[in-house]
């Protein structure tokens, strides 16, 4: 697909999301300001477990053919506590010993996570850093059936290593709309919420395997040069236009956050310690979905993330989910509303 039907392909796909967003929100119109109910002036301590993984698949031609490649990392449980307290927040993470597929057949992935994030009125920024260390090529006996079995079908690669950096900022264009009222600790929408939103992204994320190239050997095309890389890169920023609901009803909250743009990236890739670098554009996915029960002293929210990255070049294609899945249980101490006169809780609905 030649560059300009691929810029005019996602033009049309950003025209169509603005479109479908603008008569969304003026078809079901609301008043310009949420109602959300904040505990700014209370303690709150939470703890959470979950998990993430980060599987990618590379795309390719071989002997003429299109294959995928799959890599998988081996799923480590994390357990993590934490506290708010007016502008203060922190929270201590920590990898629960053993994996949950087999060391044999997935080898022992290492994971890595630094995160922040603020609001200021109507945004919300948010800084991550995520690495992870150790995948498996899957099913290989599908390509090399002379060295591979069912049985024994995964190649493990301790030194492959994904690396990404995300700089985001949300804008909700409702007032008092935020996320921390999505995400349900230190804020909680007090009824029906919904309005479009802005995000910008600036990105820098790649692989990398020592010495070594990405593909298993078996399939390394010697007309296709990128098949031998060791390393691909890539920096880009765009723009995400998306939409945002929240439902309450007696103290359940659902939430979404939805959202399809463009990104301009920059991309490269190392092949016999040479580097190649080209410049185009690649989509991206902005999706969220909070849910769980809340009441003035407590709450159970089940947090879910998917963040998707991708790299094209000519006859190859790298793509990544990073999912992140947690169950958050939390309590909150001092008074029992903080905020607004007008509250969508009372005892009434409290259990």
């Amino acid at each position: 697909m030649s560059l300009r039907l691929t810029v005019k392909k996602y033009i049309n796909i950003l025209f169509f999301s603005f479109l479908s967003i603008f008569f969304s929100v003026n078809i079901y119109a609301q008043k310009d300001s949420a109602s959300i109910t904040k505990f700014r002036n209370n303690l709150i301590v939470y703890n959470d477990i979950g998990f993430n993984t980060a599987p990618f698949n590379i795309t390719t031609r071989f002997n003429k053919q299109t294959i995928s490649a799959k890599y998988r990392n081996n799923i480590h449980d994390f357990y993590g506590i934490g506290c708010n307290y007016k502008i203060f927040s922190v929270r201590v993470g920590v990898q629960i010993p053993g994996s949950v597929k087999s060391l044999k057949n997935y080898g022992n992935s290492k994971f890595f996570h630094l995160g922040f994030d603020f609001s200021f009125r109507k945004l919300f920024f948010d800084l991550d850093f995520y690495q992870y260390r150790g995948f498996a090529f899957v099913d290989a006996y599908k390509f090399d059936s002379l060295h591979f079995t069912t049985v024994n079908s995964n190649i493990i690669y301790d030194r492959l290593t994904s690396n990404s950096l995300s700089v985001n900022m949300w804008y909700f264009h409702k007032k008092n709309f935020t996320m921390s009222a999505l995400r349900g600790k230190t804020a909680v929408f007090n009824s029906l919420s919904y309005t479009w939103y802005l995000k910008s992204s600036i990105n820098s994320f790649g692989l990398i395997n020592t010495n070594n190239p990405i593909l298993p050997n078996f399939l390394i095309d010697s007309t296709n040069k990128i098949t031998y890389t060791n390393q691909i890169n890539a920096f880009d920023v765009g723009l995400i236009p998306g939409f945002a609901f929240a439902y309450v009803k007696n103290n359940w909250n659902f939430s979404v956050l939805s959202g399809y743009g463009l990104v301009i990236q920059n991309k490269s890739f190392e092949e016999k310690q040479a580097f190649s670098k080209l410049l185009g554009f690649a989509p991206r996915f902005d999706i969220r979905v909070l849910g769980g029960y809340n009441t003035p002293k407590w709450f159970l929210m089940l947090h879910t993330d998917f963040d998707n990255k991708s790299i094209q070049y000519t006859n190859f294609k790298y793509t990544q989910t990073y999912f992140n899945i947690r169950l958050v249980a939390g309590y909150r101490f001092g008074e029992e509303v903080m905020g607004d006169k007008k509250f969508y809780f009372n005892k009434k609905q409290i259990f």
